[in-house]
């Protein structure tokens, strides 16, 4: 098969004049990584017996403190809507969050918790304990187009923001907390555009109208497709404790 030397000609070029750009100017082309911490997990044995004894379990999503889930958006009911989706497709019986909300607010506080179960028609509670936007990532390498891993010079380092969310489980018959989990999103999962140059790094978006742009708000469709991966990852643990049959 003959090859494309004109082709392959103009590839060395262009690689050969962006080796002397950064020879001269010391400016450089790339991308970062961020890493993620991996997700905290604490849970009974009674989940573990709860969810071998429930095949379809009745939940209802709370959100005890509305003020520790602040977005830029503001919009956090797609926010619930997106994890009360993603419990439904797995087989939970969701409840509604607003009417089990009134039949508490109405019941006697000395209500214990076997007939609230009975009067919510509800087995657990999932509790959106909070949603932290503001999580700073930071880094001082990066990576070259050719696969080259480099501190950037000058001790500079660049930064973005990430995100964090908890949940904790409740059954409601004992009162149980019976889990508690957080889970973690880092800024730029499929790497981030960065240009270096001597005392200074930024990133960019790819979109060169958009050069300059820090990356300090977690974007909405990047937050609710946090939530939604938090949530079926949630799913898939309380899964893994049924035993099979």
């Amino acid at each position: 098969m003959l090859k494309d030397k004109g082709g392959t000609m103009k590839t060395r070029i262009s690689i050969f004049l962006g080796v002397l750009v950064s020879l001269f100017t010391g400016c450089y082309q790339g991308y970062v990584q961020f890493m993620p911490p991996e997700p905290e997990m604490v849970q009974t044995p009674g989940l573990k017996e709860f969810m071998n004894s429930h095949t379809s379990p009745k939940i209802v999503l709370r959100v005890p403190n509305p003020e520790l889930v602040a977005t830029e958006s503001g919009n956090n009911d797609l926010l619930y809507a997106a994890i009360e989706e993603e419990l439904i497709k797995a087989g939970f019986q969701v409840s509604d969050r607003a009417l089990f909300e009134e039949i508490i607010s109405r019941s006697d506080d000395k209500i214990n918790y076997v007939e609230m179960s009975r009067r919510t028609n509800t087995d657990m509670i999932l509790e959106l304990v909070k949603l932290d936007t503001d999580v700073a990532y930071k880094t001082n390498k990066f990576y070259t187009y050719e696969g080259e891993q480099r501190l950037f010079p000058d001790n500079v380092s660049v930064s973005a923001l990430g995100a964090k969310v908890t949940f904790r489980l409740i059954l409601i018959q004992n009162n149980e907390l019976a889990g508690h989990f957080t889970f973690h999103y880092a800024p730029c999962p499929d790497g981030c555009a960065v240009e270096v140059s001597p005392g200074s790094a930024y990133l960019r978006k790819e979109n060169p109208s958009y050069e300059g742009i820090s990356y300090q708000t977690v974007e909405t469709d990047a937050l609710e497709e946090f939530i939604r991966a938090a949530t079926r990852d949630l799913i898939f643990r309380l899964e893994s404790l049924r035993e099979r049959r």
